[in-house]
Parts: C-alpha cells; structure tokens; sequence
C-alpha cells in the first residue's frame, strides 16, 4: 500500500470508519470482488464481521466465528493466511452451525484468501477478500501487494482504534455508575444529616440544661463524646455531599470581587484559640482583588489552617503569606510542622488519602479535605502545589487569577453557558448603562441582585464606561419578559438606577447539544 494511503487510514481515530476506509482500500489494492474485516471479541474468543463491501451482510455479517471455526478462524488461531481456490468445496469454510439453507444464499466465491491481523503475537481481526471469477494470478496478487510489514502496520492502527473505542465505552461505564453513586450519597447524605443534627443539638442542650447537675463525671463525658462524634460526622457528610455535587458538576459558585487579605483575617480570628500556643506570622506585600465565592474560599482556608496546626507542634509556628504574581495572586499557608515524605505528596489530593501522623499530634481527619481544596481552587480557575519536605515543614501554595470584569464575565459566561446545556435551558445576556465605576455602581449591582435569581449574576460590562451585564438563566420564550422587567425596574427605582440611561441589547446563547 501506498504511504499516503497508508497515512490516511492512520489519521482515523473511530474504529468503525477506519475499518470501512481500509476495506475500500483493500478492494482497489488487490482488485477483489469483495472484502470483509473480522474483528475479535477478547471475552468470547469470536470473531465477527465489523464492515463488508461487495457481500451482503446478511447472513454472513450476523455470524460469529469461534477461533479455529471456518477458514477465518484457521487463520486467527494459526496466525497465517488461508488460501482456496474452491471454497464451497471447503469443510473448514463456514462453521457447522450454518445450515445448509444459509449456504446456498451465499453467491459462489472461487478465491478467497483470511489474512490475520496480529500485533505483538495477539490476533486482533482477520482481513477476507475474494473473486468469483477463476483467476490463479489472485494469490500473487495479494501476496505481492499487502505484504507482511503492511499487515502488521494495519494490524497495530485496528489495535489502536480498539483501546480507544474500549476505552471511551469504560468511560460512558464510569461516568454514569459515578453519577449513581453520586446520587446515592447525595440522597444518603441528606437522610443521615438530619437525625445527626438532631443528636447533635440535644447533646447540647443537655448539657447546658443539666449544668451542675450532672450526677458524674462520666455523664458529662459521655455528653460531650456524643456531641463531638455527631460533630465530626456532619463534616464527614458535608465532605462527602460536596464531593458528589462537584463529580456531578453541580457545585454551583457565587462569585463576587473580593479581598483575599481580609477573608485570611477573618479565618484567623475564628480560629485563634485552635492556632494558639503556636505563633502567627501575617505577611502580605499587597491586598488585591480575587473574584471568588466567598464561602467556598473560607473552606479551602479553613480545610489548610486545620490541617497546618494538625502537623505543627505547640511550640511551632503557621504563616499566610500574600504576593502579586503577574496576573495571578498567590498565598501560602507555611508551617513548622512535621513534614510530608515525597511518596505521601504524590497522593496528598487523593479521596480518602491520610498521611501518618504522630500520635502526640492528634487524630487523623477523614482524608477528605484537601481533596476538596484542590477541586474548589480548581472550579475557582486556580492551581495548588505543596512543597515539604520530613522535619522541615510544609508549604501550600494556592494560585489565583487576579480580578478583572473580563475575567469575570469571561468565567460567569463559560460556567452559565455549561450549566444552560446541562439544564435544558438558555443563556440570557443583558446589557444595560449604569453610573461610572464607584459606590454609585456598587449599588445599581447590589440592587438588581435583589430582583433577579440568585443564579443569575449582575456583571460590571469591561466593553463599556458604566454599564452593567446581567447574565440569566430561563427559558427563552421568557426573555423579553425578564428584560422588560428589568428596565421597568431601572425606571421607577431609587437613586442611582432611576438615572440610568435605557439604552440595552438582548442575546441567547442556544442549548449545546450533549
């Protein structure tokens, strides 16, 4: 075969349409009459018809060979071509499970060659070709033509083609067993939440209803167990129901500007008492802006305070540390704690992954938390990497982009547009003038996110001086309602919207197909 050919059929990734391209290739190669590819079943040990040109499929093309059954099956086995010059005169041509009914449909064929497909010694299909004409030249022809180096190279590209269609069919698998599975904890995880809740809160009120009355000890304790257990099992559920909306996509964010300075201030304070006797060092070269959720965030914080004062003795100390990097902000959470091995960094992230820990330091977590840092640093357009080392501490770095309106409404538009497809729904867009950059704005933004879904998001417009995105999820027939809604609102609401000018413009983005 020709090397354009032959680099033709190697740019088909799609198993079905390499093999239909290579039966017509064959056809015009060997000028047969007829051609068909065999590919084998790795389960059953079958092999069975995948494309034919110039032959009915029909009954033949339903049929499956068992190895060693039929010429076909010689050859897969034997791993060698099969010649004849009178197949219908062959035994060994169909297998015996054909009748003899299904015989007589098939046109008479007086050549026929089964050349095996095999890459590194495994049969992966068989290649048919035949004439129904006499022609003794028929088996040069294919000698000369398709020679060992061509099958074997064929061989390897139908090989390939397999793993990936394999492969892409145990993803389909994975992903709907991990969207049962994910609907199985969501549904688990809000059974479960509520009685602990319950527990929980009783614990508490007993405790502080009984005061001193509390006739032991024990009983106090056996209290306090209680609450502390139903406590670290809301965690565990929260984790896990978090885990499952992400794996589903359905971790819904609610970004605003913020200031990563002062959401670290604030972590700090409420955990103080945890931190201390350990020192505190804050150092921050500038405070810029991020664009984030803000609960969200306050979790990946928390998830890596507790988890540096978890690896940091009493008499060691934690530092948060801000820096401007180009068109990113990094912060760090450094401790003076144990250290992580190398072997233990490279499945830090992992679901369920615990490192060791000294007995003196505490109790293992859930193994849970950081898996969900990285994935919330992630969905926020972030990066996260440790750097640790036994003995000398451990260093996460979180990386994110710095706040921009482009960025904003870059980032608000590719997640609604995702969640449009998911939903069935469609993307409105809606632009409207408002105040200059200032309080003014802040508050025709405050406003309109009173009156609007709290899906929905209200957008400083980066392409105009002073005006506003809103960006909504509805059903199309919907919209005009929703924009007329809204510029009503901008015409009867207080100072500063009931200046605004009411120059706007619409647009749907269409449900992408899935």
């Amino acid at each position: 075969m020709n090397r354009l050919k032959m680099k033709d059929l190697e740019a088909h990734l799609d198993l079905d349409q390499l093999i239909q391209e290579s039966c017509r290739a064959l056809l015009e190669l060997t000028k047969a009459q007829r051609c068909s590819i065999m590919v084998l079943d790795g389960e059953t040990e079958e092999l069975a018809v995948r494309w034919a040109q110039g032959i009915r499929v029909k009954p033949y093309g339903r049929m499956r060979f068992r190895v060693g059954e039929g010429l076909c099956g010689w050859a897969a086995r034997l791993q060698r071509p099969f010649f004849s010059f009178d197949p219908a005169k062959e035994v060994r041509y169909l297998p015996s499970a054909m009748s003899n009914g299904d015989r007589r449909r098939l046109k008479p064929v007086r050549n026929l060659c089964c050349l095996p497909l095999v890459t590194e010694g495994r049969t992966v299909g068989v290649i048919n070709l035949s004439t129904f004409g006499e022609s003794r030249r028929f088996r040069e022809a294919v000698k000369r033509r398709l020679s060992p180096g061509f099958l074997d190279r064929l061989a390897k590209i139908i090989a390939q083609a397999m793993l990936l269609k394999e492969a892409e069919a145990a993803s389909g698998r994975w992903r709907r067993l991990t969207k049962g599975l994910s609907e199985m904890v969501r549904q688990v995880g809000h059974e479960v939440r509520a009685p602990l809740s319950l527990i929980k809160e009783a614990a508490q009120q007993t405790l502080e209803g009984l005061g001193e009355k509390v006739s032991s000890p024990r009983q106090r304790e056996n209290l306090e167990l209680i609450k502390r257990q139903a406590d670290r099992t809301l965690k565990l559920v929260g984790d896990l129901l978090d885990l499952s909306r992400i794996e589903a996509g359905r971790l819904i964010l609610h970004r605003h500007p913020m200031n990563p300075a002062e959401l670290i201030r604030e972590v700090v304070a409420e955990y103080a008492p945890l931190i201390s006797p350990r020192r505190l060092h804050l150092k921050f070269e500038s405070e810029p802006l991020i664009y984030g959720d803000r609960i969200r965030l306050t979790q990946v914080l928390e998830n890596l305070l507790t988890n540096a004062v978890k690896f940091t003795p009493p008499e060691g100390a934690i530092t948060f540390a801000l820096r401007p990097r180009g068109n990113s902000v990094q912060m760090e959470v450094t401790d003076t704690g144990v250290g992580i091995s190398q072997r233990e960094q490279r499945r830090l992230f992992e679901r369920f992954f615990q490192t060791r820990i000294p007995a003196r330091l505490g109790s293992r977590g859930t193994g849970l938390g950081l898996a969900i840092v990285k994935d919330l640093v992630q969905l926020h357009g972030g990066t996260l990497r440790v750097a640790s080392a036994p003995g000398k501490g451990t260093t996460f770095t979180v990386s994110f982009p710095l706040y921009t309106p482009a960025f904003a409404l870059t980032e608000e538009f590719r997640v609604m547009r995702e969640q449009a497809a998911r939903e069935g729904s469609a993307l409105g867009l809606l632009t409207l003038t408002s105040p200059p950059e200032g309080p003014e704005q802040r508050q025709a933004v405050h406003f309109l996110e009173q009156e609007i879904s709290r899906q929905d998001r209200v957008l400083i417009n980066p392409a105009g001086a002073g005006g506003l995105v809103v960006l909504a999820l509805l059903d199309p027939k919907g919209f005009k309602a929703f924009a007329r809604r809204l510029i009503g609102l901008a015409r009867s609401a207080p100072s500063p919207l009931k200046g605004m000018a009411l120059r706007w413009g619409w647009a749907l983005v269409p449900q992408e197909e899935t």
